[in-house]
Formats: C-alpha cells, sequence, structure tokens
C-alpha cells in the first residue's frame, strides 16, 4: 500500500495490484432456479477462466486437453467460473485473454472479494471484540474470558455459531466502493483506493458494480502518479557545529563593542 494525491489536494489510500494474463478456457451453459419475482428459469453462460501460470505436465489430463483445445501450451494455477446472463453484450471466446483496459476504466468502482489472512488460534476478545470480565474480587485469571456460555435448564446445549474461541481469519471477505485510480494496460499494474482483503500475492476477484467516480489525480512530470517520500535523515553533528560556530562568533562581536565602548 501507498498513498497517492488527487488535483483538489486530497489524499487516497491505495493498494498496487498486478493482474495475471485471464485465459478463457471453455464456455458451457446453465440455468438457475426461478426466485420469487421470476416465473421462468434463466438461461446462464458460464465461462472458465484461468490465471496464474503452471507447468503444463503438472495439470490433470482432462484439463490439458481443455487448455489444448482452446489453443493454449502452458498450464494455469486457478480456475474459476464467471456467470453471463442472456442480455449481457459480453462478447468472450475460448483461447481469447482478457485484457485489463478492455475491462476497467479509472473512476470505476468496484468490489473485492478474497481471503483474509490467517492469524491462528485466537481468544473471543481478540477474534470478536469481547470485553472480558471485571478486575475485581480476585479474578487475575479471567479478564479474557468468555464468561456464560448458556443456561442449563433450556437449552441445556449451548447454541450452534456461538462465538467462542477458535481459528481466526482464512475468511472469504468483501470489500465494497473501491475506486480504480490508475491502470497501465502494458504492464498490467492496477491501483484501488483503499486496503483489500488477503496477503501479498493472494489472489483477488475484482467484480465492477457499474457506477462510475470522477477522479484526476495530480501527475509529475514522469507521469507517475505523486507518492510520498520519506523524510530526509538529518545529520545531528553537522548541526551542533553550526550552532557552536555561531555562539563563538556572536561572543567575539560582543567583545569588540565592549572595547569600543571603554575607548
Amino acid at each position: 500500500m501507498t498513498q497517492a494525491w488527487d488535483k483538489n489536494g486530497r489524499r487516497w489510500a491505495v493498494t498496487k495490484l498486478q493482474v495475471e494474463p485471464n485465459l478463457v478456457i471453455r464456455e458451457f451453459e446453465t440455468q438457475v432456479r426461478p426466485s420469487k419475482a421470476q416465473s421462468k428459469r434463466q438461461n446462464l453462460k458460464i465461462f472458465e477462466i484461468g490465471y496464474g501460470k503452471k507447468k503444463f505436465k503438472n495439470m490433470p489430463k482432462p484439463l490439458q486437453g481443455n487448455l489444448k483445445r482452446s489453443g493454449f501450451s502452458f498450464g494455469v494455477k486457478n480456475i474459476t467460473g464467471v456467470r453471463v446472463a442472456e442480455g449481457d453484450s459480453v462478447e468472450l471466446k475460448p483461447g481469447a485473454q482478457l485484457k485489463l483496459a478492455e475491462i476497467l476504466a479509472i473512476g470505476d468502482v468496484v468490489k473485492v472479494q478474497g481471503v483474509s489472512k490467517g492469524r491462528g488460534f485466537a481468544g473471543a476478545v481478540k477474534r470478536y471484540g469481547f470485553a472480558g470480565g471485571p478486575r475485581t474480587h480476585g479474578q487475575s485469571d479471567r479478564e479474557r474470558a468468555v464468561g456464560s456460555i448458556g443456561s442449563g435448564t433450556y437449552p441445556g446445549r449451548v447454541w450452534k455459531g456461538k462465538r467462542m474461541p477458535g481459528h481466526m481469519g482464512v475468511e472469504t471477505k468483501t470489500i465494497e466502493n473501491l475506486v480504480v485510480l490508475y491502470l497501465n494496460p502494458v504492464t498490467q499494474e492496477l491501483w484501488l483506493s483503499g486496503p483489500v482483503p488477503g496477503a501479498k500475492k493472494s489472489p483477488l476477484k475484482i467484480i465492477k458494480t457499474g457506477k462510475k467516480k470522477l477522479v484526476e489525480l495530480n501527475e509529475t512530470a514522469s507521469g507517475i502518479v505523486k507518492v510520498s517520500e520519506p523524510e530526509k535523515e538529518i545529520n545531528v553533528s553537522e548541526e551542533v557545529k553550526e550552532i557552536e560556530v555561531k555562539k563563538a562568533e556572536d561572543q567575539q562581536e560582543a567583545k569588540a563593542e565592549e572595547k569600543e565602548k571603554s575607548k
């Protein structure tokens, strides 16, 4: 993460992302059950998108066949499905590569989905923000305890989903209303406003919401967004020397003035 400024002087928190080639492997159709508002089943097209490079020989043979039929000679690490409804005007063909500039533009509002960092085993205070027990009446070992977890008469058990200590993190999280601030179609670099879930080099799913925001970033002469620079280190010893020299000069001037007055 870093930071950048727009032309109005507003500071934006920026997350830099690297978009790898997204390969369209194959296409198939499916049907979705009708909801209460719909009376008929909806036909959907699903495209298999592969991303991340992997050795072709280390992939399952059925997937190798799908990649060969689409014209790819290298493997992919991950595969996900992208749904396209009947009315959407999206032209995807097996064997094509999705490019960043064709899908997103500066000012687009997106939501980002990813898996959060793993925090290991954590107690209820850290995991859910519990307040803990009082620090009185000798409760030295109960400050961060959960407390009562249910009554004995009814239901006579602990309810499913009770917030208790356990494994923290590694959950699917979605961050909404992030804005595309900068993209480079050559290097496939993407800058978003705000933090995203997950550790470094972890995969993310970016979904365009259809909204747009006017953003004009403050550009430097090199064409890159202005980011913060670390403060220059100050050499303290040199500053002390300069102060001492100035004091000595002031003392000499004061002595000269006293001599002239005495004359």
